[in-house]
């Protein structure tokens, strides 16, 4: 303890350390880095070849105890001589720190052996191709379906992913005929060939093998249990969405029932889709009617309202377009289905809507835009106290 040091100097690679020790006895330590090696030398001689105390003691205040000694930012090979240095590098040296970094107009240095140091280059893996081309016409193909329960039903299973067989029109463009379900407990291992669909049977494997046990129990359900496994399949469903996009076969499938799949679909409930990475946003808008208030939501896609009519758990599907959306997270999908099962409409009576603002107004104002129409149509920014003004509330 009581033992200080400082540097002075940093040239031709090579660190100059003044050491103070508590005896008030003074040298010199003289430090270069290499690629391997830490080279050290000090003002006693070093008797013997071997490592003085005082250099000793000198490396174990900079490295332990100040931590004020990098090698990774000494290190700067084939930038020793005055020249180079001076040109590419800015160093500056203080007391207690010695700070080499490029110029910044050289951006980041390659050093030998270290790369980028700790700026690591990140780690490059080789992209496989997520694109499945269409098949010719009329050829058997293996594709996806998103299996829901509609509207007030949803709740008796989750949206599932499960892979199926069917046959290509003649263009080759959709699908026609539709064979068979590939159920993980019947087809333990689906024909899926390409890597994208290697980790999707896997994703959707675990989605049945989660829900599948609690169809059985919807009478006496613990809710905390289905809460915690729908969290989970909405997770599942965020990592297969990616690998969904690019699929040219994908397909949503009316499911009222798990309990009563069958391995045939029937083709009456499946319905061609795409899947979009967009995802909705909700906002809520307020409007007086003499006597009420109406609230209702509005669901928004890039800049474009939308109409839902019917919708299941985590999903929304545009059947304008034939696009799929998923809910940006499992509270704006409950909110939105609870707003659909009430008809898209709140009505507040005007003597209610002082405690209609404090018990539900106040808490959605502070997660969701929610705006106030005029007669006219124009919207403003809702404002309880100004609205209260305005109506004489």
């Amino acid at each position: 303890m009581g033992n200080q040091d400082e540097f002075l100097s940093f040239e031709s690679g090579i660190a100059t350390v003044k050491l103070k020790l508590n005896d008030d006895s003074i040298y010199y330590l003289y430090l270069h880095v290499e690629k391997e090696e830490l080279h050290i030398g000090c003002t006693c001689g070093m008797p013997d070849e071997k490592l003085c105390f005082h250099a000793f003691i000198g490396l174990f205040n900079l490295t332990w105890l100040s931590q004020t000694f990098d090698c990774q930012k000494l290190y700067w090979p084939n930038f020793y001589n005055d020249e180079t240095s001076r040109k590419f590098l800015d160093i500056h040296v203080s007391s207690q720190h010695i700070n080499v970094e490029a110029k910044p107009a050289y951006g980041s240095f390659y050093r030998s052996l270290i790369g980028f140091g700790k700026s690591s280059f990140p780690k490059l893996q080789e992209q496989i191709d997520k694109t499945l081309s269409t098949k010719a016409g009329e050829s058997f193909v293996y594709a996806y379906a998103l299996c829901f329960a509609p509207d007030i039903y949803r709740d008796r299973h989750c949206p599932l992913l499960i892979p199926f067989h069917g046959k290509t029109d003649r263009s080759g463009l959709k699908l026609v005929a539709f064979s068979n379900f590939c159920l993980p407990d019947k087809e333990p291992n689906p024909s899926g060939d390409h890597p994208s669909q290697q980790q999707l049977n896997e994703i959707s494997k675990t989605m049945y093998d989660i829900i599948r046990p609690l169809t059985y129990k919807n009478e006496y359900r613990d809710w905390r249990v289905w809460n915690e496994a729908k969290a989970t399949i909405f997770t599942l469903w965020q990592k297969a969405l990616p690998l969904l996009v690019d699929f040219p076969y994908n397909h949503i499938y009316l499911l009222y029932w798990l309990r009563y799949l069958r391995e045939k679909p029937t083709k009456f409930f499946m319905q061609g889709c795409r899947y979009s990475l967009e995802q909705p946003s909700l906002s809520f808008m307020l409007t007086f009617h003499k006597d009420r208030f109406n609230l209702s939501v509005e669901v928004i896609i890039g800049s474009q309202v939308i109409a839902v009519e019917h919708k299941p758990h985590f999903f929304i599907h545009d059947e304008q377009t034939g696009n799929c959306y998923m809910m940006n997270n499992i509270q704006d999908d409950s909110l939105l289905n609870w707003m659909l099962d009430n008809k898209n409409i709140i009505t507040v009576l005007k003597e209610d809507f002082a405690e209609f603002n404090e018990d539900f107004l106040k808490v959605l104002t502070k997660c969701y835009p929610v705006f106030f129409a005029n007669k006219t149509g124009n919207r403003t920014a809702y404002d309880y106290n100004l609205l209260k003004t305005r109506l004489s509330l």
